[in-house]
């Protein structure tokens, strides 16, 4: 949990939502045509884009030319990679919810095989990157904006390729910015604001029509057994998606103190007093036998929303990853089935 751990699997059906992933991807195609000026996107020569230069917490990246072996690492960058219409030469495995075989998401999978070319080569980041084995994939540009890499490894990281770290603290940085960020650095910042736009307006369509979860004001906690409770706040992607669909996060929630760069805040065993007015409850377990042991707590069904049942647990690895990391390709494939388990939970 405190290590950035990874919630989220999806009930199996059709997605209108999925069409948008499919223009999101198309959209990235459309890299400009020399022969026709009207195409949309950069200049494939990269001669008008290049060289970009980022500045980010870590220090300074400078890409020269349109890179062309690509490496991502945290989460949801290789998704917006992706959907401009480049295959990452490497990408994280995820090992909570991602297939078993390849570490890859639903999502990403199926970006990649829309996309064509060779399956990217997966590998663990979290808790360590390992830099030989990235060296290895003889990258142009590293992409790690939305991660935890720490100075000493962007130092070694950025000897093999120009690499581009988080802004100002790690693990917190909203989707949009590192939508931005990563179409920067590959010379597309025009199509990765056009993703920016396709993504918020599937959010807003969701959010005008189920005008019940205006106003409704929640909180999204991790519990464990042992009934330490924390809860995420302002900045998560997981407290931004609601948010964005209309809920409030709970004041007593959204007043508290955390320290610089922390994504959530430590309630404590008798912190439970803090979700008194909280109208919907979200949290995660990592399996059913968690599930059951934090519901057997007293102090957790003590919660009214728990009491009353406007409580949504989530043990669907895939679904929850895909409302935590926000991405052009994680929002189309799961927000039309979060939602209704929001709607769901709070018409108990």
């Amino acid at each position: 949990m405190h290590a950035r751990t990874r919630p989220g699997t999806r009930a199996p059906h059709v997605r209108v939502l999925a069409l948008a992933a499919t223009a999101a991807l198309a959209l990235a195609a459309c890299t400009a045509d020399p022969e026709d000026p009207a195409t949309p996107g950069p200049d494939p020569t990269g001669d008008a884009t290049f060289p970009v230069t980022i500045d980010h917490a870590l220090g300074q990246a400078v890409v020269p030319e349109r890179p062309e072996r690509v490496v991502t690492l945290g989460w949801g960058s290789h998704d917006t990679v992706l959907a401009l219409g480049v295959v990452p030469v490497g990408i994280p495995a995820d090992s909570w919810a991602g297939d078993p075989e390849t570490g890859l998401l639903p999502w990403t999978q199926a970006a990649i095989d829309e996309l064509g070319g060779e399956q990217p080569t997966t590998y663990t980041d979290l808790p360590e990157v390992n830099v030989e084995q990235i060296a290895g994939l003889a990258p142009d540009l590293i992409l790690a904006p939305y991660s935890g890499i720490s100075q000493e490894v962007y130092d070694q990281l950025a000897t093999l390729a120009p690499t581009v770290a988080y802004p100002e603290q790690p693990w917190l940085l909203p989707w949009q910015d590192q939508t931005l960020l990563n179409g920067r650095a590959l010379g597309m910042e025009d199509q990765a604001q056009e993703l920016i736009d396709q993504t918020t307006g599937l959010i807003e369509q969701a959010a005008q029509d189920n005008p019940e979860l205006a106003g409704t004001t929640f909180a999204y906690v991790y519990a464990t057994p042992d009934g330490a409770l924390a809860a995420y706040v302002e900045g998560d992607p997981r407290v931004d998606l609601l948010t964005s669909l209309g809920m409030e996060l709970a004041p007593a929630i959204a007043d508290l103190d955390t320290p610089e760069g922390t994504f959530y805040a430590d309630l404590g065993t008798e912190g439970t007093d803090l979700l008194e007015d909280v109208d919907l409850l979200l949290t995660w377990y990592n399996d059913t036998e968690e599930q059951a042991a934090v519901e057997g707590l007293g102090t957790f069904q003590a919660i009214p929303a728990v009491e009353r049942g406007t409580y949504l647990p989530l043990l669907d690895r895939q679904l929850g990853m895909a409302m935590t990391t926000t991405t052009a390709l994680s929002v189309p494939w799961g927000l039309d089935t979060f939602v209704p388990q929001l709607l769901q939970a709070l018409d108990q």
